[in-house]
């Protein structure tokens, strides 16, 4: 059945090959021949060869043209009408042409036709043998199917219905892209429309199109990116339209009312003129929402500028980066001042326009929350972060450059958080600063840190280098109230003041702790630097004097007497004054604040007074410690330095004690206290007489009245030392040292004397006479009762120089009580401390009656039996 079919279309074929043509040729003889086909639109099997019919005819023009002639000209009278003959021959040839143009163009119609009709008959025989073949195929494929085999890709009837589905789909699909397409077009044309009368009428369509993108966006899910793409586009394209539109109008309004020049008045504008501003700028705030999304109110974020502010501030900013960042005189890397200073210019100048009137035309809309100012600020500053970020790399090759710059951001950021309140719109947490762009850097916060250490390093050498770093500040003013400082620790202290301006603006805090590790690490300096002179002059004073006593060089001697203590109240001012600094830095509230900062992150503070690194065992320099919540910054600090001026001032009371116990052997080696009588004047001692202060005390009076001449050395030594501390200490700690000074005195004179010898009673008195006198006295300059710091050694004078009588005898005549305390006798006072009968507080009310406030019962014994008199 196929090679039949084949045959058949191979028949068709041929016959198409006898395409009918006509041609005309003329020869000398003009030969005329015509060939004609029949009709192409029968079938092939009906073309016959008899279907060619050929015409042939021969003619002989030179026979016609004679015939002509003779036949029109047959005398010479005819040849006068040969023009018209000529005009008439003409015009039939012209005819003849015509109906020849017509002839050759139906012609070509025919053949026009004959072949389109043989083209489209031929078209039919291929379609015809191929459905023959595709049959053929299908029928094989069905028997193979049917036989369980398969010749072409063994596909199945099921894989075929599949494919026709994907593309009854695919063909679903086209039909919603072309409508979706479509409803797109739509939307933007009309929402163009709108936007030529109504802005607020054509963000409809707009915000149509935009949930249609969506929706889209959610069903498709990524299957179909270019449909994504093309309504994402649409989107984006209408949303530009609109900015452009409406930026336009608020632009014109802008110019009218003269902006950027600044408005210190803003009711000078004309009524007409604020009307379109606050049209324009209200139409132009509809695309808020559309341009930035839905205003997030939670806080976490700052909210997005409003779009008719960035168009005030563009030619603000454009004019900064003019002067700033081109090459003007005025862009100078060393002179950060000068943009930042033009910035709070800005700012200044049209602060009046934007609270007074712009901030009005906000409130009346969805925005209220906006400070028009400082979103004004925030503007401005991104120009600011612009600047200083295409700065630094070239300010990383001078540093100082750096650090000036870091310094006048500082200075920047805390006129705009004091003087202009300024927060970003939105923002509920501390604003970092400017200044965030340096330190957000790793690599440029290193940089200014090292400078930051290298500076107060260098400073600090320079000044303990200073040959007067321990000479006083500043003269005596006379007062006495507070410590006179040395020169080192005032410019310590100025040093890391500072310091702390430095790092008072910044806002991370492990930005202020580094700079506060550098203050500590000064102080840490400092005091050992004291610390080593201590140790060293603690050495000096006392290896030499045990090893060889009188041998002292003029290092040694230097740390001796009165030249050892100017040299110790050099140091306690020192280390008094940085302490007392530090309490007073302590209770400002920046350090409060930073000290509760790091309590409630790290709950431990670092150990101020050592490196990281380091490790001490001195009890002097204090290690770390857990956190007071009462406490300050310098705790540490305060505790190390008081540490140090507390053992200065050991060292300052045993240089007197030292010197004035050195001085005394002579008077410790008087052993003649228990053999001093009435007779004593015969023997060149002077004769005492009863302390005024304690009426138990009298005795018959002698002419003179005067002190042991062994107590003057000492004496005047101890004079010169009290003369020099009053002069160059507070009277704080004046007294503070007196009263250590007075201790080791009394407990001296104690053990020394009082315990060491036996006494008569003028023995006794002598004694009181050397306390009241020598010892009291010398001190009464600087201290109104000294027998106060010397409450010991006063009682028992009392009790040695008591008078022997009998038990129950009466007073000696003349002798009243006085000052309410009455007369007591050796014996009496013997009888009552010595009797076991007597309660220990009936036996305390006794001592206290006659004076002996300080002592124990006890005590009172073992003075009683230094008595010669006393037979206990």
């Amino acid at each position: 059945m196929a090679r039949a079919e084949e045959r058949g279309i191979q028949s068709g074929r041929d016959g198409m090959h006898a395409a009918s043509y006509r041609t005309i040729t003329f020869q000398s003889k003009q030969t005329y021949r015509m060939a004609a086909v029949a009709s192409p639109m029968l079938p092939p099997s009906t073309h016959r060869a008899s279907n060619v019919v050929v015409f042939e005819k021969t003619i002989d023009v030179d026979e016609d043209v004679c015939d002509f002639f003779n036949a029109r000209f047959s005398s010479r009278d005819d040849l006068a009408n040969i023009k018209t003959i000529l005009k008439e021959q003409e015009t039939i040839g012209e005819d003849l042409n015509k109906k020849f143009e017509e002839s050759k163009a139906r012609t070509s119609h025919i053949l026009k036709e004959a072949q389109a009709t043989s083209k489209s008959a031929l078209d039919n025989l291929q379609t015809l043998e191929s459905s023959a073949m595709d049959l053929e195929e299908q029928m094989e494929t069905s028997e193979t199917f049917a036989s369980g085999r398969s010749k072409r890709d063994q596909r199945t009837m099921i894989e075929e219905l599949s494919n026709f589905q994907n593309r009854v789909q695919a063909l679903e699909d086209a039909k919603k892209y072309i409508t979706i397409v479509a409803q797109t077009q739509k939307l933007i044309s009309t929402a163009r429309t709108l936007l030529q009368s109504s802005a607020k009428d054509a963000l409809v369509p707009y915000n149509s199109l935009v949930e249609l993108s969506k929706k889209v966006k959610e069903t498709v899910q990524g299957s179909n990116t270019k449909l994504e793409s093309f309504l994402s586009a649409s989107v984006d394209s209408l949303l530009q339209e609109f900015r452009a539109s409406l930026s336009k109008k608020f632009q014109a309004s802008l110019d009218a009312i003269g902006w950027p020049t600044p408005i210190p008045h803003p009711s000078s504008i004309a009524d007409e003129k604020q009307d379109d501003f606050d049209y324009a700028f209200k139409e132009y705030l509809l695309l808020q929402e559309p341009v930035y999304g839905p205003l997030d109110r939670s806080g976490k974020t700052p909210y997005p500028p409003l779009l008719p502010m960035e168009l005030m501030v563009a030619p603000l900013i454009l004019r900064f980066r003019f002067h700033f960042e081109g090459k003007r005189p005025t862009n100078r890397l060393d002179k950060p001042e000068w943009y930042l200073s033009h910035v709070l210019g800005l700012i200044k100048d049209h602060a009046p326009l934007l609270q007074k009137y712009v901030q009005t035309i906000v409130q009346e809309t969805e925005y209220k929350e906006y400070d028009v100012k400082n979103d004004f600020i925030r503007l401005l500053v991104g120009a600011v972060e612009r600047k200083i970020r295409l700065s630094v790399p070239a300010m990383m090759s001078t540093p100082e450059i750096l650090s000036h710059g870091i310094h006048e951001t500082l200075l920047f950021d805390k006129v705009l958080r004091d003087d202009e309140l300024y927060i970003p719109p939105g923002q509920t947490t501390e604003w970092q600063g400017t200044v965030q762009v340096y330190l957000g850097n790793r690599e440029w916060l290193k940089t200014w840190l090292r400078v930051e250490k290298d500076f107060t390093v260098a400073r600090y050498t320079q000044i303990m280098d200073d040959a007067h770093a321990w000479q006083p500040a500043y003269e005596d003013m006379g007062e006495k109230e507070f410590i006179i400082p040395t020169k080192s620790a005032e410019k310590l202290m100025d040093l890391l003041e500072i310091v702390t301006q430095r790092y008072r603006p910044l806002p991370v805090l492990e930005h202020r702790t580094f700079l506060l590790d550098i203050q500590l690490d000064l102080l840490i300096a400092y005091h050992r630097h004291i610390r080593g002179f201590v140790d060293q002059y603690e050495s000096l004073t006392y290896s030499f004097v045990r090893v060889m006593p009188g041998a002292a060089t003029d290092e040694e001697l230097n740390t001796m007497g009165v030249a050892g203590l100017r040299t110790l109240s050099q140091w306690l001012a020192s280390t008094e004054y940085i302490s007392s600094t530090l309490k007073d830095w302590g209770e400002d509230v920046f350090f409060l604040e930073l000290y509760k900062e790091i309590s409630e992150r790290t709950q431990v503070v670092k150990n101020p007074m050592h490196s990281d690194n380091e490790a001490t065992d001195d009890e002097d320099e204090p290690s770390g410690k857990n956190l007071d919540e009462n406490g300050m910054i310098f705790d540490e600090s305060i505790r190390g330095f008081d540490q140090l001026s507390k053992r200065i001032q050991e060292l300052m009371v045993k240089n007197v004690t030292k010197d004035v116990f050195g001085s005394m052997k002579p008077y410790l080696s008087l052993r003649s206290w228990p053999q001093i009588e009435f007779s004593a004047p015969e023997r060149g001692l002077h004769s005492p007489t009863t302390p005024t202060e304690h009426p138990s005390h009298h005795s018959p009076s002698y002419e003179d009245d005067d002190v042991s001449p062994e107590l003057y050395q000492p004496l005047s030594l101890l004079t010169h030392s009290f003369e020099f501390l009053a002069q160059v200490l507070p009277t704080r700690h004046f007294t503070g040292l007196y009263r250590q000074i007075s201790q080791e005195v009394q407990d001296f004179m104690w053990q020394k004397v009082i315990m060491k010898n036996q006494f008569s009673e003028l023995g006794g008195l002598q004694f009181a006479r050397d306390v009241r006198i020598g010892l009291f006295g010398a001190s009464r300059r600087w201290v109104k009762k000294p027998e106060n710091y010397h409450r010991k050694l006063k009682d028992a004078c009392i009790l040695l120089s008591l008078q022997r009588a009998k038990v129950n005898s009466p007073p000696p005549a003349g002798q009243a009580s006085d000052g309410g305390y009455p007369r007591r006798t050796l014996a009496q006072i013997m009888a009552v401390i010595f009797d076991d009968e007597l309660g220990a507080e009936d036996t305390k009310k006794k001592l206290d009656e006659i004076g002996v406030t300080h002592l124990s019962i006890s005590e009172a014994k073992d003075v009683i039996r230094k008595r010669v008199e006393c037979w206990r």
